[in-house]
C-alpha cells in the first residue's frame, strides 16, 4: 500500500523508543547489519518525511549526518530555534497536521515517514493521520523512557499485516495498518 503515513520505529520489548535519558544506546548496541535490508526496502518507498524536533536535536547532538538528502522534510516544532546539521534541508512547522498535509502532497503517492517522536506519532494517531505502524521490537527491556505512542488518546484498532524475525539477535518486525471499519 503506497501513499501511507507510516511510523517506522524500533522499540524495546516493554514499549520504549528511548531510555529515561532520551538515549538510544540500548538500540545502537544491536548494530545495523541485520536491519539494513528492511530499512533499504522501506526507505525506497518514502517520498517525504515528517520528523519530531526531538529527533532532529538528537541527530545534531550525536553528530549524525543528514541521511535524508533529496527527500522533502518537515520538522514539527513550536520553537523557532532548531539545530543546524550539515547538509540538512527541512521546513519547520508548528502544526503536525499541516506537516503531514504538505508531506503527503510532496510525496506524490509514495509513503510519508514519521521519523522518531512518539509524541508526534501519537498526535497523528489522534488526528486520524497515521495509516501504518512498522515496529521493530528489539529483545531488550529498558524499564523507563519515551513510549512508542505516549500521548495517543484515540483508541484505534490495528490490523496485523506481517510479522517477521530479523537477524540472529531475536528482533521482530511487526507491520500494522489501521483497521477499516
Amino acid at each position: 500500500m503506497s501513499g501511507s503515513t507510516v511510523y517506522y520505529v524500533a522499540q524495546s520489548l516493554d514499549g520504549f523508543i528511548a531510555d529515561r535519558d532520551e538515549a538510544l544506546d540500548w538500540l545502537l548496541a544491536f548494530g545495523f547489519d541485520d536491519f539494513q535490508q528492511q530499512y533499504d526496502a522501506f526507505i525506497g518507498g518514502v517520498g517525504a518525511i515528517v520528523m519530531g524536533a526531538g529527533t532532529l536535536r538528537w541527530l545534531a547532538a550525536e553528530g549524525e549526518p543528514w541521511g535524508y538528502t533529496g527527500t522533502p522534510t518537515w520538522v514539527v516544532s513550536s520553537s523557532e530555534s532548531l539545530p543546524a546539521i550539515v547538509g540538512a534541508s527541512y521546513e519547520r512547522v508548528a502544526d503536525p497536521v499541516a506537516a503531514v498535509t504538505a508531506a503527503r502532497a510532496a510525496a506524490a503517492g509514495r509513503d510519508v515517514w514519521v521519523v522518531g517522536g512518539g509524541g508526534l506519532a501519537g498526535s497523528l494517531v489522534d488526528a486520524g493521520l497515521l495509516d501504518r505502524l512498522h515496529l521493530t521490537v528489539m529483545p531488550v527491556t529498558i524499564g523507563a523512557g519515551t513510549r512508542v505512542l505516549p500521548h495517543a488518546a484515540a483508541s484505534i484498532p490495528w490490523q496485523l499485516e506481517s510479522a517477521q524475525p530479523i537477524g540472529s539477535a531475536g528482533a521482530v518486525e511487526l507491520r500494522y495498518r489501521v483497521r477499516s471499519s
